[in-house]
């Protein structure tokens, strides 16, 4: 059989995930280390049209129709390596999608751990496509045309020249790069109270200086919160059991509330303060009572074996599951309540 055609071609990665991967034209079909090496005297050509890469994008859709959940996408390589036994076959990215964009061929990728950091720190400038044999078109005279992709791979030696580089979407590098234009910062050093002419580092420390005073703020609110609600339901926790119930308010005054009205009953049904009126002829409401008239004497033993259970087994949530009592209390109170 013959080789596989490897044309080894193509700052920060596009935030769509989609790279150009492939330019219209008519190119050597270059295989991998050398195509007059291995088959001197052959001149075969490559031709990368509207129909090639209308094909290449509905075979790849369709055979990710057909795989479903286990489309794992196209192993994206260095330099088609992971062809090599001595070599790994570990991955850059993933080819999740193809489509046509412009005329020319892009691919969303999934980029690991070891492709990410390759774009951005310039290690790789280009890509470069694999077709296998049984999947190029026969034109005559040498001529060839791909319809399936079978693989791809970063590279800084493209065989098929034009394509964009990795890492700018928008057209070719210059020969002599230069570090792009930082947008101005005046306006927001001057916003945050700094000299207009504040440099980088001194915005960001005041941003984090700011971002520090914002959380600072809110667990002083918290805190606040969390003592003004002890000091209406606290009087029925025990002593040795307030500091806990404390900090659970501080974290979540929601639910931790709603946990102790449960964890102890009496704080349920406890009493509003009287309202004042400042009238003289106004008078404090009388001590509210039963139905059955007889004065509310607190939680029943039943109530109190049910709570005690309640809090029990959230203890036990608790401790298993490692999660916040308030949280154990809840789903205690469900499978018990």
């Amino acid at each position: 059989m013959n080789a596989k055609i490897l044309n080894r071609g193509q700052d920060a990665p596009p935030s769509d995930g989609w790279y150009q991967i492939e330019v219209c034209g008519t190119w050597p079909a270059g295989h991998w280390p050398d195509e007059h090496a291995r088959y001197p005297g052959r001149q075969r050509r490559q031709v990368i049209d509207a129909k090639a890469i209308e094909s290449i994008v509905n075979r790849f859709a369709a055979e990710k129709a057909s795989a479903g959940d286990n489309f794992a996408g196209i192993l994206v390589d260095n330099d088609h390596l992971s062809h090599d036994l001595d070599k790994s076959t570990a991955a850059f990215a993933w080819a999740k999608d193809l489509r046509v964009k412009d005329g020319q061929l892009e691919a969303r990728l999934d980029l690991t751990d070891l492709g990410e950091p390759a774009i951005r720190n310039k290690r790789f400038k280009f890509f470069s496509t694999e077709f296998d044999p049984e999947d190029l078109e026969d034109l005559g005279n040498g001529d060839v045309r791909p319809l399936r992709l079978s693989g791809l791979a970063f590279t800084n030696r493209p065989n098929n020249r034009g394509g964009r580089p990795i890492t700018n979407r928008t057209g070719a590098q210059p020969d002599n790069p230069t570090e792009p234009t930082k947008p101005p910062m005046k306006a927001i050093a001057e916003k945050l109270g700094l000299p207009a002419d504040a440099d980088e580092a001194a915005i960001l420390a005041k941003i984090t200086e700011i971002m520090g005073s914002n959380e600072t703020m809110k667990t002083k609110e918290a805190e606040t919160e969390a003592d003004a609600i002890m000091n209406t339901l606290g009087k029925n926790i025990p002593e040795g059991a307030r500091a806990h119930w404390r900090g659970e308010l501080i974290k979540n005054r929601a639910s931790a509330e709603a946990a102790i009205k449960l964890s102890f009953p009496a704080n349920a049904t406890r009493e509003e303060p009287a309202r004042i009126f400042n009238r003289g002829t106004a008078t404090s409401p009388a001590p509210v009572e039963k139905t059955d008239g007889a004065q509310d004497d607190g939680p029943t033993a039943a109530e109190k074996k049910q709570a005690a259970a309640i809090r029990n087994r959230a203890s036990a949530i608790q401790a298993t599951e490692k999660v916040p009592f308030a949280t154990a209390f809840a789903r205690a109170q469900a499978e018990l309540g």
